[in-house]
């Protein structure tokens, strides 16, 4: 993103140590004006309708953790959930774009997007040899018609990364917004 003229971008992570890291490691790479702040995405410190993209990588996949039963999760897991999900809703413009990548099958996820506070579609494409991670892509103001029976998987093509690659999170700089648009 940040290679295509995407500079305006800010990062988030709840630990001090990792935004310590994450800046010396941007900062090496000459990625200046990339804010890296410590926050938690269960109260997001930011104006509502301030950015055009939020992408998250596992911070789901935390949150359910400690779920219980995956069919019937926990209540404090889905408030928490819910909670994160309010926030982003409420900080994405309008026609803003959430990215989830997530190991949570769609089967389990959707239920969640699909709450009737969001006004986000929600499309997924599948990834990944042995263990298959999911790529979600939610659009504000565009609906999804899950009532008229939609599926939501997308046919994009295939992403194929290494497990490396998606360790670093130097991928995530790589994603080109447009061809997901």
């Amino acid at each position: 993103m940040y290679r295509d003229g995407i500079t305006e971008v800010t990062c988030i992570d709840l630990s001090a140590v990792a935004v310590e890291k994450m800046q010396k490691r941007l900062k090496a790479k000459g990625y200046k004006e990339i804010k890296v702040l410590e926050a938690d995405m269960l109260d997001l410190p930011f104006n509502e309708e301030c950015f055009d993209v939020v992408i998250e990588k596992g911070t789901m996949d935390v949150l359910f953790v400690n779920s219980g039963d995956p069919w019937n999760p926990r209540s404090e897991t889905v408030a928490q959930v819910k909670a994160m999900l309010e926030g982003v809703h409420r900080v994405l413009k309008p026609d803003g774009i959430f990215i989830s990548i997530s190991f949570g099958q769609p089967h389990f996820r959707r239920p969640l997007f699909d709450a009737p506070d969001f006004t986000w579609s929600v499309e997924w494409s599948t990834f990944g040899d042995g263990f298959h991670y999911f790529f979600y892509v939610l659009r504000k103001g565009k609906r999804s018609s899950s009532d008229e029976g939609s599926s939501g998987k997308k046919e994009i093509p295939s992403i194929c990364l290494f497990q490396e690659e998606l360790e670093g999170e130097d991928f995530i700089f790589r994603t080109n917004i447009d061809e997901i648009s």
